[in-house]
């Protein structure tokens, strides 16, 4: 088994991914947007990460152009030989005189088997094995998935609702909680359950708790994880996790935390625009680029 590995990520979570890995006893060896490169100790669990690809291959960044692009997918190509059909999905920092399409079929085309292109919106066919190419501005890398499906595809998912946050996210969201065994937990907007379950897997001994106005979210979350308690409010919770309404439901910027219990820490999940009531001050912030959008994560702690 490969023992480097190329972690992907949300935008602004790469240092937290790096961080949950190195406590798991992995080597990070560079960090860039949204990609680790990672010197495994063992197999790699991460909470955090949107992907993993064991790396096959890897070649200087071959620049901006079009020829050295050509290059650099004959050097990175050169003595793989797939089993079968591969797709490729590609991606690159920085400004390019190619596209990612032009990235992927130029890598495709050079495999010697079978090659489903994107360029015209459509996806390999279900099953088909996935490669990864990134150009990171130091290195353009080639990567394998040593798993069925990306690791953001959570097993737990049965149901979600209008709104429901990326799992890795929330998973991001729980380890900044600091939630112990014995710790009371408390989504006071709690959709379709996804922060309370993504918490109650990195700290099963907490209790949890979730409320929602809305009862097709809470039938939602009781889908997703049975054993949370929903529609339950708990009156001294010791850590508040939520991801209020993006202007959706609630006007104003004011996150109307006030009717929230008070709590040791509150981490919450923001768009641009909106703010924490004078309750909460905010000691750490995260922010994130999620879908094209822009939130950030608030770490808040009770008074001033």
């Amino acid at each position: 088994m490969p023992t480097e590995f190329l972690v992907r990520t949300v935008t602004g979570l790469e240092d937290l991914t790096a961080a949950e890995l190195t406590e798991a006893g992995h080597r990070v060896v560079d960090v860039t947007k949204r990609q680790l490169v990672v010197a495994a100790a063992g197999p790699i669990t991460t909470r955090l990460a949107d992907d993993l690809f064991a790396v096959r291959a890897v070649v200087p960044d071959p620049g901006r152009t079009r020829d050295g692009l050509r290059r650099a997918a004959a050097r990175l190509t050169a003595g793989l030989a797939p089993d079968g059909p591969v797709g490729v999905t590609a991606s690159f920092t920085g400004t390019r005189n190619f596209s990612r399409f032009d990235v992927e079929d130029a890598v495709g085309a050079r495999l010697g088997r079978p090659y489903f292109s994107r360029r015209h919106g459509t996806p390999p066919p279900p099953g088909t094995p996935d490669l990864r190419v990134t150009l990171d501005g130091k290195a353009m890398w080639l990567g394998a998935r040593p798993h069925a499906v990306p690791l953001h595809r959570r097993a737990w998912r049965r149901a979600t609702v209008v709104g429901s946050l990326h799992p890795p996210v929330a998973a991001a969201m729980a380890r900044l909680a600091g939630i112990r065994p014995g710790h009371v937990v408390f989504d006071p907007c709690c959709g379709a359950g996804t922060l309370l379950v993504e918490a109650r897997i990195q700290v099963p001994g907490a209790r949890y708790h979730g409320t929602d106005v809305d009862p097709a979210a809470i039938e939602a979350a009781r889908l997703n994880d049975p054993a949370i308690g929903w529609r339950t409010e708990p009156e001294e919770p010791d850590r508040v996790l939520a991801n209020p309404p993006w202007g959706v439901r609630l006007p104003g910027d004011v996150v109307p935390s006030e009717r929230w219990p008070e709590a040791g820490r509150l981490v919450a999940i923001l768009g641009p625009e909106q703010r924490l009531d004078r309750r909460w001050t905010t000691v750490a912030e995260h922010p994130l680029t999620v879908a094209g959008r822009h939130p950030r994560i608030v770490v808040a702690l009770i008074g001033k």
